[in-house]
C-alpha cells in the first residue's frame, strides 16, 4: 500500500484475485490509495490496521462472507460511519435487502460497471466526507457553548463576590472536565496556595508535597514577560532536554504527565500566580484556540485574585 497524505483509503475484499486485481487498478486509477484482503477475516484485520475510508466487499466469499463480514465491520470503531459498497453476483431482492439489512451502504453487480462503480465510489466517499466535516462543526459549536457557559458562570460569581477559593475550586474542576484532562492546578503565588481538581486514580500535587509545582525554576522569567508554556510531549522532552530542566522533569515524574500547559495569571502588571494543565494518559498537542480561552480564562481568574489581595 501506498497511500499519500489526505488520499482516500480504499480498503479491496474479493476472494478472487484477478477480481481484486482489476478493482485495485481501477481505484488506483482514479486517485485512490489501495489495500486488499483475500476474506471476510482479513479484511476485519486490514479495517482495524490501516482504518481505510470505504470498503468495497465482495458479498460472496468462503469462510465469512460478505454479509456476515459488513455486520461486524459496523461493530468496530468507526465502522458505523464509513462507507461500504457490496459487490456481489446475486441481483435478486432478497440479496439486495440483505445487504441493506446488515448495514451496506449501497451495492453494485457483476460483471461491474466500470464507470458505475467510480461514480458510486465517489459519491459515497463525498457524502461520509460532509458527514464528518458536519459532525466536527457541530462539536465545535458544541465546545464553544461550553466555553461561552463557563465564562458566564465565572463572571456571574465574581458579580455576586463569591469568594475567590469557591470562584476557584469550580473552575478548575469545570476545566479539567472541559478540556477532558487528568489534573489542573491552580498556583498563587500570595501564599503560595495550590487549588486542583485531579481525575480518579491519579496522584495529586497536594498529596505529593513537591516543591516547585509551577515549574518556577524554569520559567519564572518567561512567566513575569506574560508568556505560556505549552509542552506537548513530557518524555520526548526528557530525552532531548531542549526545554525542561532535570528539576522540572524530576517534579513532573510523579504526577505521571504526559503533557502540560501553564499560563500565568498576570493583573495590572503583577503576576499572581499559573494555572497548570496536565494531560496524563497520552501526549497532547496544544492548539491555539485551546490556548487563546486559556488566556482569556485566566485573565478572568487574574482579576479575581487581584481584586482578593488588595481587598484584605
Amino acid at each position: 500500500m501506498d497511500c499519500q497524505p489526505n488520499q482516500p483509503l480504499i480498503l479491496v475484499v474479493d476472494d478472487d484475485r484477478s477480481m481484486r486485481s482489476l478493482l485495485n487498478l481501477a481505484m488506483t486509477e482514479e486517485g485512490y490509495g489501495v489495500v486488499e484482503a483475500k476474506d471476510g477475516e482479513q479484511c476485519l484485520s486490514e479495517y482495524m490496521h490501516h482504518q481505510p475510508d470505504m470498503v468495497l466487499l465482495d458479498a460472496v466469499m468462503p469462510g465469512l462472507d460478505g454479509f456476515t463480514c459488513c455486520q461486524r465491520l459496523r461493530s468496530l470503531p468507526g465502522g458505523d460511519r464509513i462507507p461500504i459498497l457490496m459487490i456481489t453476483v446475486l441481483d435478486d431482492q432478497e440479496s439486495v435487502d440483505r445487504a441493506f439489512a446488515v448495514g451496506a451502504t449501497d451495492y453494485v453487480t457483476k460483471p461491474i460497471y466500470w464507470a458505475v462503480l467510480s461514480q458510486r465510489v465517489r459519491r459515497l466517499l463525498a457524502a461520509a466526507q460532509a458527514l464528518t466535516q458536519a459532525e466536527q462543526a457541530t462539536q465545535q459549536l458544541q465546545r464553544l457553548q461550553q466555553w461561552d457557559a463557563l465564562f458566564a458562570e465565572i463572571l456571574q460569581r465574581l458579580g455576586k463576590s463569591t469568594p475567590v477559593l469557591t470562584l476557584l475550586d469550580f473552575t478548575v474542576a469545570k476545566l479539567r472536565v472541559q478540556l477532558e484532562v487528568e489534573r489542573v492546578i491552580l498556583y498563587t503565588l500570595g501564599d503560595q496556595s495550590i487549588v486542583e481538581s485531579v481525575a480518579p486514580g491519579y496522584p495529586s500535587v497536594l498529596e505529593l508535597s513537591l516543591a516547585d509545582p509551577g515549574l518556577e525554576e524554569d520559567y519564572k522569567t518567561v512567566y513575569q514577560q506574560g508568556q505560556i508554556v505549552a509542552i506537548e510531549d513530557i518524555e520526548q522532552e526528557h530525552i532531548e532536554q531542549t526545554e525542561l530542566s532535570e528539576e522540572a522533569i524530576a517534579q513532573l515524574t510523579p504526577l505521571k504527565t504526559k503533557a502540560v500547559l501553564i499560563v500565568p495569571l498576570i493583573s495590572h502588571g503583577q503576576r499572581l500566580g499559573e494555572l497548570c494543565v496536565h494531560q496524563c494518559i497520552t501526549p497532547r498537542h496544544w492548539d491555539q484556540p485551546t490556548i487563546e480561552r486559556l488566556t482569556n480564562l485566566s485573565n478572568l481568574l487574574a482579576i479575581a485574585l487581584f481584586m482578593n489581595t488588595n481587598s484584605t
